[in-house]
């Protein structure tokens, strides 16, 4: 299966049905990028996602870290696996469940070596590993000369846990603007808290370090695409971690190694040679065709969405049993939607 990528759409019979020049990138990119937001999120997906919506990742953590931090381009782990076996995953509420284990870690456990072997899902983060007060600031470098001047808006607790504000020009916001500049810009007081991270649009990833004041140190926390222009990654606790796997000797000592399947993000495309997520030119065809009739004030427009999305859907189901096939016990696949064979008059005598 190839994965297309906006030039291909560009190139197909789409934006001539659409109405849209075919070298118009914009306009492309936007309806591209409404049909796949409505395709990824649409009650027919399933669990496991469309074709080509998930990819294997690999990550370390060890005893002393038992977290680990998703790319921005990463929704959320479906399944993971430490030292080559499957462990269980579960979302946030689990820790507050009655009778249950409770938030972990819990401080009655030196190192974490009593917690169960379970994956916690924490939620989202500005940055892949947190600030470690005291008398720490926050540094930006940038890697090409071309993002001199760009801004980038830092919000974060000072060293007395209050959150920072400032002006831009005569409007009071939320953080402080910091304008890149070669080699590096420093926060402009003591960071205790990371609440979050916007920056412009760039040529080349910029990358965030935590500063330490007294001993001149620093460690990198985070490093943003040029295409992001906000940080938010999901972020999972390790209970239980063992010291190291007996599959195989970890890269580091005192690591261990995880894989995961993980659901892709939606990741809006902006130039043609930028992947689509959804892998079917004629599916997102049929989806742009869809948010068309979405538009139009009339009668039987609304009829007419809804048929150009059940045709990009079936099309989706139809790529899928085409990969996987459709009795993969691997793969939820459900073409009769999640009602019961005999609702569907399937396997049933009538």
């Amino acid at each position: 299966m190839e994965r297309p990528r906006l030039m291909d759409f560009m190139a197909s019979r789409g934006p001539g049905l659409l109405g849209i020049c075919s070298t118009d990138v914009a306009g492309c990119a936007a309806i591209v990028n409404a049909a796949t937001e409505r395709l990824l999120y649409a009650k027919e997906v399933g669990d496991s996602g469309w074709i080509g919506t998930w990819s294997e990742l690999q990550f370390s953590a060890s005893q002393t870290e038992p977290l680990i931090t998703t790319p921005f381009d990463v929704a959320r782990i479906q399944s993971i696996n430490l030292c080559t076996n499957p462990i269980p995953l579960v979302n946030e509420f689990y820790s507050y469940l009655r009778f249950g284990f409770g938030r972990w870690p819990k401080s009655s456990c030196a190192a974490n070596r009593c917690a169960p072997l379970v994956a916690y899902d924490r939620g989202k983060f500005p940055t892949f590993s947190d600030i470690i007060p005291p008398d720490k600031k926050v540094r930006v470098r940038l890697t090409d000369s071309g993002d001199v001047g760009k801004r980038v808006l830092l919000q974060s607790k000072d060293a007395n846990g209050q959150v920072r504000y400032s002006l831009d020009g005569t409007v009071q916001v939320t953080g402080d603007f910091l304008e890149l500049a070669a080699p590096f810009v420093d926060s402009p007081d003591v960071v205790s808290q990371v609440l979050g991270i916007q920056k412009d649009v760039c040529l080349g990833p910029v990358s965030f370090y935590e500063l330490d004041t007294v001993g001149a140190t620093e460690r990198l926390i985070l490093t943003m695409q040029p295409g992001e222009t906000t940080a938010s990654y999901r972020r999972y606790y390790i209970g239980g971690l063992p010291t190291s796997c007996c599959s195989a000797p970890p890269a580091t000592p005192g690591t261990v190694q995880l894989t995961a399947i993980c659901q892709l993000a939606f990741v809006p495309v902006a130039v043609t040679t930028d992947w689509l997520v959804i892998p079917s030119i004629e599916a997102l065809i049929n989806e742009c065709q869809c948010g068309r009739y979405l538009g139009i004030d009339e009668a039987n427009a609304k009829q007419m969405a809804q048929f150009h999305h059940g045709q990009a859907i079936r099309l989706l189901q139809g790529q899928s049993v085409n990969d996987q096939g459709a009795l993969s016990p691997a793969v939820s696949f459900a073409p009769f939607g999640s009602a019961k064979l005999s609702r569907a008059r399937v396997g049933t005598l009538i």
